[in-house]
């Protein structure tokens, strides 16, 4: 089975899926010990900047990229023989923006290629069952995508004022294995399968030499986790279209009626509702989501974090901040930076221009300050105040100075600023060059103007707008396979 002959082998499975939604999928345990199936995964995970960190077995990408075919042959031996286990993960946290840490769970190189190796097989049947609404872990959709609908629905004329702000408790460390394997069995009946992904759930975890049992949950790290978690929210999506999807007309007699509509947008474990009903009606609404999650999925909403908000107070969804301010005569809706999101990228500059970095050199500090400021700023170019670029650079422009000071001792704030900077574009940048091979190169501050980023506005899309990454004709170029997408800024 060639690079094309797995394309192609999707792609049958996502038009089976897509074509009878009622199907259960019998026969596809055997692609995952197939040799081009599993190098395909190995491949895929390899490329990953992540594949650097080793799991509980200290195994490293250098040493299993030495003997990869070796590897690889055993690993499809086992899995064909069915004596395959996967190691327990091991215990990581990453700070959060409220001061506490997430937990991931960081498998071995192994398990995180078989987990590759059994989302290729499961992506392209449930991308054909995901509601449009549902933009978390999705290939092709981005947050963006997720912001532009709720924007739209903002419109004067949609008239949704009321936002259900979504916060499920802990979400990846509760959802429940059994009730997860129901759902599974609704699309797959492979047993074998089945067998394999209540393996991972079960693997356990590795903390500082102990071992704990895992008996909920789907552990952030895992390759599959993204998917399995949006296969198990999916039951939320289904409930609330068949409850708030109606037609443009059967829309606008409920308005006539005075009755309230809804739109869930979800992005992973992040969801906000939106209404344009009576705030009796979302309060209402409210309750019935908390009673579904809690009764149907067996999770909870936080009662401190799920907000019910009018637009014209404001709120943060995805890093970034949606609210509806007056300019001038009229009322627009802004959308902007988090707070947290601007002082998450404040910190992060701070802590490259500490006193502890002063032995680096200018041109590399400028550069690193560059590609930190401006990254930031491609993700909210679709925002609609430059201002807030601005706050950032100027920001930047100042730690800059500061740690010239740190790295120039004794010298001058007034004779650095005129030795370093230079006005290009109308603004006074900090400038830096280095020689290297008998060349000079030059770099200055990066700042958001119309030469320098494309802001632009970020269309909402249809349903026809985002088609289906398994269904595209198959050409003689090297299809791309689906991997899971960025995280989350903010």
């Amino acid at each position: 089975m060639s690079l094309t002959k797995t394309a192609e082998k999707q792609q049958t499975l996502a038009k089976i899926a897509g074509e009878n939604p009622t199907h259960r999928f019998s026969n596809l345990y055997h692609l995952m010990y197939l040799d081009e199936w599993l190098l395909q995964a190995a491949n895929v995970v390899l490329d990953k900047p992540g594949s650097d960190t080793a799991g509980v077995d200290n195994q490293t990408k250098s040493a299993f990229k030495a003997r990869i075919e070796e590897e690889l042959f055993f690993l499809a031996q086992e899995l064909k023989q069915k004596t395959y286990r996967p190691h327990p993960v091991r215990r990581a946290y990453v700070p959060k923006n409220d001061g506490t840490r997430r937990p991931l769970g960081i498998p071995t190189l192994r398990d995180r290629i078989v987990q590759e190796a059994l989302r290729a097989i499961l992506d392209p049947i449930y991308e054909s069952d995901f509601c449009h609404y549902s933009f978390g872990f999705r290939k092709g959709r981005c947050t963006m995508d997720a912001i532009a609908p709720i924007l739209w629905l903002f419109a004067r004329s949609l008239k949704y004022y009321y936002v259900i702000e979504g916060d499920i408790k802990s979400y990846f460390d509760n959802v429940q294995h059994r009730k997860l394997l129901r759902i599974l069995r609704k699309r797959i009946v492979d047993k074998n399968l089945l067998d394999l992904i209540w393996k991972f759930l079960n693997a356990g975890v590795m903390e500082n030499g102990l071992f704990e049992k895992t008996e909920a949950g789907v552990p952030q790290g895992g390759i599959i986790s993204p998917l399995l978690a949006n296969v198990y929210l999916h039951e939320f999506d289904k409930w609330a279209e068949t409850k708030w999807n109606f037609s443009v007309y059967e829309r606008h007699k409920r308005r006539l009626n005075k009755q309230g509509n809804f739109r869930l947008v979800r992005y992973a474990d992040d969801f906000v509702i939106l209404s344009n009903g009576s705030i009796a009606a979302v309060r209402a609404v409210k309750q019935e989501v908390k009673e579904f999650l809690k009764t149907k999925l067996f999770l909870e909403l936080s009662e401190k974090k799920t907000k019910l908000t009018h637009i014209n107070d404001g709120f943060t969804f995805l890093g970034f901040h949606i609210q509806r301010v007056k300019a001038g005569e009229r009322l627009v809706v802004h959308l902007r930076p988090s707070k947290e999101a601007k002082q998450k990228i404040k910190t992060q500059i701070k802590e490259m221009t500490t006193r502890k970095t002063c032995n680096r050199d200018e041109y590399i500090q400028l550069t690193l300050l560059n590609a930190k400021v401006r990254g930031w700023a491609e993700y909210y170019r679709h925002t609609h105040l430059v201002k807030d670029m601005y706050e950032i650079t100027r920001y930047t422009w100042y730690r800059y100075l500061n740690w010239l000071q740190g790295k120039y001792k004794g010298s001058q704030k007034d004779e650095l600023i005129k030795e370093r900077t230079r006005v290009i574009y109308r603004i006074n940048r900090w400038t830096a060059k280095t020689r290297e091979g008998g060349k000079t190169y030059f770099t200055y501050q990066w700042y958001p103007t119309r030469k320098e980023i494309n802001r632009c506005y970020y269309p909402s899309k249809g349903r026809d707008d985002f088609p289906h990454p398994y269904l595209r004709i198959i050409s003689n170029e090297p299809p791309q396979i689906a991997t899971t997408v960025q995280g989350r800024a903010g």
